[in-house]
């Protein structure tokens, strides 16, 4: 599945409904005692940040979504019990937020008291004045503290009808808003059929919140994670890594972003790097780092490459297919050494991907508390450091459909200084995303770095390695 922003999204003309839970059970649950919930770290420190800036007057949509279309002409009841299932299936839906003592709490819905309630928004003919609204309606309904925090928005036409979902970055992952597209489209299959809906096997993500809170706070400053993070920030001179090059934005300032998105190699060259990775020792995610650090070392002549990577924490079945941000990060950090080809780095980028999967396991923000870098984190928010996410989508299920459903993973351009990289492989090939600083030189530089990323790739795939020697003369502009 391709990320684009909803501006970037193709949704032909129609009439657009919007779908949202009533809100009353929400406020009601709200007001009870006795049924808070642990909220997930992930959770504690997207709220954190969302009550900063509503301490200073400010809201920025920090949303996730999806698109795709149904084909036929649309059936609103039915679409109505399958918007009920879904939130029925996944409780994080029906979860809310609320303050008390003046920090945020989890409370959650009971299934049977949620309602499905739909407005008409009118006939749209223009594409993009349908975009512009969809926009302004996801950012005003998808908001941390919002009741419910998701609204999901169908543009009907007599052949198909598009749906567009919206929901706050506390409820879901990346992974999740990708596997929702064949949910929600085998739940409309089965519920026009009359047959029952099985929510079996299916975790919440309370559940899961819980699980982590209680093994974290088992985690002390002794923990091997502990020690290890200590030693990629004291490597990096007491600070987290930033982007190889010079994005033209001081630390600190927030400046509108912008997005890079391209092809690196197409399916078939990624079967090929990935058969020369298994030779040696290692797997596509290594020879994409692998490329990474020999693209930051031909273009800054730096020896070691150093990252953050989010990786998932779906470490049992029922998690597998429930909606929640189940999220880690791992540090990585690859040292060139003596080596010369990229066969040489893929054994040292699989290990320092193995490594950070491992860390992944203790959460990020329980080991910055450990560290006393807690406040550091909160103050850099939303962006403590770039990062570098690899996901291969082809084992989303539905993922071979999502080009006939025009299926689209839809996020918010936000404001920053760092450049975050997303990497999907899919059944077509490897897409790179990179969302940037709107500035020339990050423009110029992010552009570099990809470039001499998917040149490394190529030469891979063509003849089997890639020799790099000293940086050349073609490096990325500085400041």
């Amino acid at each position: 599945m391709l990320m684009t922003t909803l501006a970037d999204y193709h949704v032909p003309p129609g009439a657009i409904r919007e779908w949202t839970l009533d809100p009353a059970p929400f406020h009601e649950a709200a007001r009870a005692a006795g049924n808070a919930t642990p909220l997930s770290y992930n959770q504690e420190l997207h709220l954190r940040f969302s009550l900063k800036l509503e301490e200073r007057d400010l809201r920025t949509p920090a949303w996730l979504g999806f698109g795709f279309e149904i084909p036929g002409p649309f059936d609103a009841e039915v679409f109505r019990e399958t918007v009920r299932a879904w939130v029925e299936r996944h409780e994080t839906l029906r979860s809310g937020f609320r303050l008390e003592g003046g920090r945020p709490e989890r409370f959650t819905v009971d299934s049977r008291a949620v309602a499905v309630r739909d407005v008409p928004q009118g006939d749209f003919a223009d594409g993009e004045e349908i975009r512009g609204y969809l926009q302004e309606r996801i950012d005003g309904a998808a908001g941390a503290f919002q009741l419910p925090s998701f609204v999901v928005e169908t543009v009907e036409r007599a052949d198909s009808t598009t749906v567009v979902v919206g929901l706050d970055h506390a409820h879901a992952d990346g992974y999740s808003v990708a596997m929702a597209v064949q949910e929600l489209q085998d739940l409309y299959a089965v519920i026009a059929a009359g047959e029952t809906v099985v929510h079996e096997g299916i975790g919440g993500y309370a559940d899961y919140s819980a699980v982590e809170r209680a093994t974290a706070e088992q985690v002390g400053a002794g923990h091997p994670a502990v020690a290890d993070w200590s030693r990629f920030v004291e490597n990096g001179g007491g600070r987290m890594p930033g982007f190889p090059l010079d994005l033209g934005v001081a630390e600190g300032d927030r400046v509108p972003h912008t997005l890079l998105d391209t092809w690196l190699v197409d399916a078939a060259e990624a079967e090929a790097v990935e058969e020369i990775c298994h030779a040696a020792d290692g797997g596509f995610l290594a020879g994409l780092l692998a490329a990474c650090a020999i693209a930051a070392h031909q273009l800054t002549g730096a020896q070691v490459y150093r990252t953050v990577m989010p990786m998932h924490t779906r470490s049992r079945p029922e998690w597998v297919r429930s909606m929640g941000w189940y999220i880690g990060l791992g540090p990585v950090e690859i040292g060139l050494g003596t080596a010369k080809t990229f066969q040489e780095v893929v054994p040292g980028a699989h290990r320092a991907a193995r490594t950070a999967m491992r860390l992944t396991r203790v959460p990020f923000l329980r080991v910055m508390e450990l560290l006393g870098l807690e406040g550091d984190v909160e103050r850099a928010m939303p962006e403590f450091f770039p990062f570098v996410s690899f996901t291969d989508m082809r084992v989303v299920p539905g993922s071979r459909r999502w080009t006939e459903w025009n299926a689209r993973a839809l996020f918010r351009m936000t404001c920053g200084n760092k450049a975050n990289i997303w990497v999907n492989r899919t059944h077509d090939g490897v897409r790179f995303t990179a969302r940037h600083p709107d500035t020339e030189l990050a423009g110029t530089n992010v552009a570099f770095f990809v470039d001499r990323v998917r040149d490394v790739l190529h030469s891979v795939a063509k003849t089997g390695d890639y020799v790099f020697a000293d940086p050349s003369s073609a490096t990325g502009e500085t400041a």
